[in-house]
């Protein structure tokens, strides 16, 4: 339900844009943080796999068909267990939370109920920004790319 904090035991990801890839094909911290030049951000979004059942394959496939984002080749999703995230980042940052915020249609989109969001994240441009952003990429389990074929 919109607003509920995601079970510790799923999963999200998070499309990274190929700018943030870094060379080892790991996401950089920095896009684990808000935007800086975006002052009212107030979450940073992600998809909830679980919420498209149990089959990997298909949970990305629908977090892929649903994106509203231009998603490019050289991107990819990063997965995290929410659980991990809570339990890494808590020590340094009490306030955050992973919740629930599925997106309705619009035109042009259907719904996702996928959506969600880290909140009570620090300013983007802060040195508490950095750290947590660092934090949260260390917390990636997997990469996964962000369009494979088949799935178009």
């Amino acid at each position: 339900m919109k607003g509920d904090d995601l079970p510790d035991h799923d999963h999200v990801v998070r499309y990274v844009k190929p700018s943030m890839v870094e060379e080892d094909g790991a996401a950089n911290g920095a896009d684990f943080r808000l935007r800086p030049h975006r002052p009212d951000d107030s979450g940073l979004s992600v998809s909830w796999l679980e919420v498209f059942g149990s089959d990997h394959v298909h949970q990305l496939a629908e977090v892929r068909r649903l994106s509203r984002l231009q998603l490019r080749a050289n991107g990819l999703f990063a997965e995290m267990n929410v659980g991990k995230v809570r339990s890494e980042v808590v020590q340094e940052l009490e306030t955050l939370r992973i919740v629930h915020d599925p997106l309705e249609a619009t035109a042009g989109h259907e719904a996702d109920p996928s959506h969600a969001e880290f909140t009570g994240l620090p300013p983007g441009d802060s040195d508490q920004a950095l750290l947590i952003g660092d934090l949260i990429a260390e917390c990636v389990s997997a990469t996964h790319p962000a369009i494979v074929k088949h799935d178009r």
